[in-house]
């Protein structure tokens, strides 16, 4: 693959007689076969990064009917019939807009590191559809490919059309439904400073300010997960201290609906101390295992949390009576399983993924008859990110 100066893609191109060549050695190689069955796009390019090979796939993602004859030599973006490369005789990769592009980075970064074998990308780019202008985004993975003493670029793209307009609309989701729900707070708290004729509703009002705190928790928590999922989520360690921690969060508990009828108790062994770590996530933890604690007791019956410290850190714990069956315990953390019925099964999948992605930390469980069933986090003293001013223990 060529470059200009300052790192900038040549605009040189092969002739036909070599670019007829490369083609036919590609069609006659094994690897030919292999690419053409696969079920994603794939495209090969010279070192002028100039089209040799296509796929059927790829030809499914093109605006108009093409085939092999008609792209070879075209670049990417020209074959896609991207606006970009049209601004410049040069074509693909030479645009000021093609400085921003995934696909023009990663050809680069193979071009400058050659210890690299390959790269990969994501690029938008605003192409011609028939008589109107459309987007097509994709994330593209480029490798090196050596055959018959020459390199070429293989490249596999994916449309990811569908997963950025999903996480764009799920954004704005959270961000209108929290914003009613602030507006519904906030109309709780004028009624709350206006009596009526029969007094202060203080009972009413703080019912529905507690169900306000709930929403807002429940909509956050789930945008949080999501974020998480994607690996978007950002870390803010605070102080805490954990007997505080684990007090709030049963007081919290205490109103569900879950816990209606059973005694919710924390050890008074549990250790206080100071730790950092994020508030949110931890609470979401302990929620959810406090929750599904509260969901497999019978009515009479005790849900205990504590906390204890030790050289590994701190551990978190929650038990309730009850045992887990044999066949549940190797799914327990998989994402949609639950012995709940359909519809459930994020809160231990939730658990794990943000204790091992973000805390630093683990989710564990045992369940035998003897002893019910117990769920721990374990949690490092100081999470190793940047500290925020101490703040208070629940969300």
């Amino acid at each position: 693959m060529n470059a200009g100066l300052n790192g900038v893609l040549s605009a040189e191109r092969s002739s036909r007689e070599t670019l007829t060549r490369q083609a036919k050695s590609i069609a006659d190689s094994p690897a030919a076969a292999i690419l053409d069955r696969l079920p994603v796009s794939v495209v090969v390019f010279n070192a002028n990064r100039q089209i040799i090979y296509s796929n059927t796939s790829f030809l499914h993602m093109l605006p108009r009917e093409a085939d092999l004859q008609m792209l070879l030599g075209q670049r990417l973006g020209e074959a896609m019939h991207c606006l970009g490369a049209q601004l410049t005789p040069g074509g693909c990769g030479l645009s000021p807009l093609c400085r921003h592009c995934g696909a023009t980075q990663s050809m680069l970064k193979l071009l400058q590191h050659k210890e690299l074998t390959c790269a990969e990308g994501e690029c938008r780019l605003q192409r011609h559809e028939g008589p109107r202008t459309g987007s097509l985004d994709f994330h593209l993975q480029l490798w090196t490919l050596p055959l018959g003493g020459e390199h070429f670029q293989a490249a596999i793209l994916t449309d990811i059309r569908a997963e950025k307009r999903l996480a764009l609309m799920e954004r704005i989701f959270y961000h209108d439904l929290l914003n009613l729900v602030s507006g519904l707070r906030g109309l709780c708290e004028l009624l709350r400073q206006s009596p009526t004729q029969e007094g202060p509703r203080t009972t009413e009002i703080d019912l529905l300010v507690f169900t306000t705190e709930r929403i807002t928790e429940l909509i956050n928590a789930q945008r949080d997960f999501t974020l998480a999922e994607q690996g978007e989520y950002e870390v803010a360690s605070v102080k805490l201290r954990s007997l505080p921690l684990l007090q709030d969060i049963a007081d919290i508990m205490r109103q569900e609906a879950s816990s209606r009828g059973k005694t919710l108790a924390v050890d008074i062994h549990s250790a206080d101390v100071v730790f950092s770590s994020d508030r949110k996530l931890i609470h979401r933890i302990l929620v959810n295992m406090l929750k599904n604690a509260m969901e497999a007791t019978p009515r009479g019956g005790t849900v205990t949390t504590g906390c204890t410290v030790d050289a590994d850190g701190l551990r978190f714990w929650v038990r309730n009576p009850g045992q887990i069956p044999a066949e549940a315990r190797e799914q327990i953390f998989r994402r949609t399983f639950s012995t709940k019925g359909k519809g459930r099964g994020l809160g231990t999948y939730g658990m794990k993924l943000f204790a091992e992605n973000y805390l630093e930390g683990s989710v564990g469980f045992r369940s035998d008859a003897a002893t019910g069933t117990e769920f721990a986090l374990h949690l490092p003293l100081a999470l190793g990110c940047k500290e925020e001013a101490y703040g208070p223990s629940h969300p």
